[in-house]
């Protein structure tokens, strides 16, 4: 009996936008979980932690994407990060590996860490 791999399913989104979300990704991957937060807070983001919907890193992706003149309103970051844009169409995908700053900053933030770029609850007047 012959082993068989499934093929890889296709790319969800636009090739334009999954261009645009592979540079955002790449160039993230070049700095450290402390730079990252440093350009997060710089653009005045905060979100709020264990969020797929609503994290700072996902924000500032959106954000990135959206200042390269992509019409993102959202993502899902579940077991890949997905775009979307006002309908709630899939745009774009990305996978993300346990290895990149993108993720390592996100579980620093949803450990505890980077208070400073999570809503702090009522009455924060970030």
């Amino acid at each position: 009996m012959i082993d068989t791999i499934a093929p890889p399913r296709p790319r969800l989104g636009r090739a334009d936008v999954n261009t645009v979300l592979d540079s955002i990704v790449g160039e993230a991957g070049w700095l450290t979980t402390a730079q990252l937060a440093g350009l997060i807070k710089a653009d005045g983001i905060v979100g709020d932690r264990m969020s797929d919907r609503c994290s700072p890193v996902g924000l500032w992706v959106v954000g990135a994407l959206q200042a390269r003149g992509v019409d993102a309103v959202g993502y899902a970051w579940v077991a890949s990060f997905l775009v979307f844009d006002r309908a709630r169409v899939v745009i774009g995908e990305a996978q993300i590996s346990e290895t990149h700053t993108l993720y390592g900053l996100e579980c620093e933030i949803n450990d505890g860490g980077w208070s400073r770029l999570i809503r702090q609850g009522e009455g924060d007047e970030r």
